[in-house]
């Protein structure tokens, strides 16, 4: 029986292309692009209150500076993370063609909100300790653990069985994620020196710094969601019915 259901998971399992999740995940985002905007924007206000308050004459002020720098960064890595959580929701519900809300996005993500970010602590750390060896076993890692997020909330999974889930569902394709997470970081890196460029290191350089913060976290999110989705149905066979199922 075991030897049957995989047979028909393997005839029911589906390719993992780049070029097909790139094209979903702008789909998705640009169709819905006001709220996925909102539901990165949202955990992520904190930051922009940070901008609007820190002090303009942070040369003189260093020690301030230095201690509001610490802070955004501390608080850049949760709520980003937050903001990959609730944005999970929108996701799936727009590629199965139904409606979403912001409360209900936010309602899902935030019930998962202290997993997820002991999730992503953990995987930081791993990381940045790859990193930290040459720098190419802390971009491995990353691979091996891109949808360590989405199998937390998607699967209600705990902080270690979800990195391990994301061990298992990226083997064979971490060439791939790796393609994807080298787009999300140039569009990210891009994106903030030109609008550094026009708005210079001023008050309006920062906002609009943060704008884009908050475009590139609703993108990585999208495509986070669409990567595990698209992994589940190469490597399982399950599809999105089953995949959405748990959000009904």
């Amino acid at each position: 029986m075991s030897d049957l259901s995989a047979a028909n998971r393997r005839t029911t399992a589906t390719e993992f292309r780049v070029s097909a999740i790139i094209n979903k995940s702008f789909a998705i985002l640009s169709h819905q692009f006001g709220k996925f905007a909102l539901l990165a924007l949202m955990p992520m206000a904190p930051l922009l209150l940070l901008i609007l308050t820190m002090p303009g004459n942070a040369q003189v002020h260093g020690a301030g500076f230095a201690l509001a720098g610490a802070l955004t960064a501390v608080l850049t890595f949760v709520l980003q993370t937050v903001a990959q959580a609730t944005s999970l929701y929108g996701a799936f519900q727009d590629m199965r063609g139904q409606p979403f809300t912001i409360g209900q996005s936010l309602q899902i993500g935030l019930a998962r909100a202290v997993p997820v970010v002991g999730v992503a602590l953990l995987a930081g750390l791993a990381i940045g300790l790859g990193i930290l060896l040459f720098i190419v076993p802390g971009v491995i890692i990353g691979c091996m653990l891109f949808v360590a997020i989405p199998a937390c909330v998607i699967e209600k999974t705990g902080v270690t069985e979800s990195l391990s889930r994301s061990v298992a569902l990226t083997q064979g394709y971490r060439w791939q994620i790796f393609g994807l997470f080298l787009l999300v970081v140039l569009m990210a890196l891009v994106g903030e020196m030109v609008l550094t460029a026009i708005g210079g290191n001023g008050i309006v350089g920062q906002l609009l710094s943060f704008a884009w913060q908050v475009v590139s976290t609703a993108f990585g999110a999208v495509l986070c969601a669409v990567v595990y989705h698209d992994l589940r149905a190469a490597k399982e066979g399950v599809h999105l019915g089953a995949q959405a199922d748990v959000f009904d």
